[in-house]
């Protein structure tokens, strides 16, 4: 299980072999490592959350979160694009191709 996490979190710290990541507490504040670089989380919605200890990063990582970011794809822009071309060529074909003069 810790393997899981070293890959997104990085190398595990000492004594965080049994740590239990099911914090149920809801107002429970992680400490920040100092000498931890901050990773940031993605979940499948697309929110992000930036952690700045390996124990919160864990706890995300097992709640689901993930360095990928699976919905950042540009799919609006895709659509926008392609009805914009669809509709350049219609007025293009309709105009020069296709006159009534």
């Amino acid at each position: 299980m810790i393997e899981d996490f070293e890959n997104v979190c990085g190398e595990a710290p000492q004594g965080t072999e049994n740590l239990n990541f099911q914090i149920s507490d809801p107002n429970f504040v992680f400490e920040n490592d100092p000498s931890y670089q901050t990773i940031v989380l993605y979940d499948r919605d697309g929110n992000v959350v930036n952690v700045n200890s390996w124990v919160e990063c864990a706890h995300y990582v097992n709640g689901g979160w993930n360095n990928v970011n699976y919905t950042n794809f540009g799919g609006d822009q895709t659509i926008f694009i392609g009805l914009l071309f669809v509709f350049s060529f219609y007025i293009f074909f309709k105009k020069f191709i296709v006159s009534d003069d």
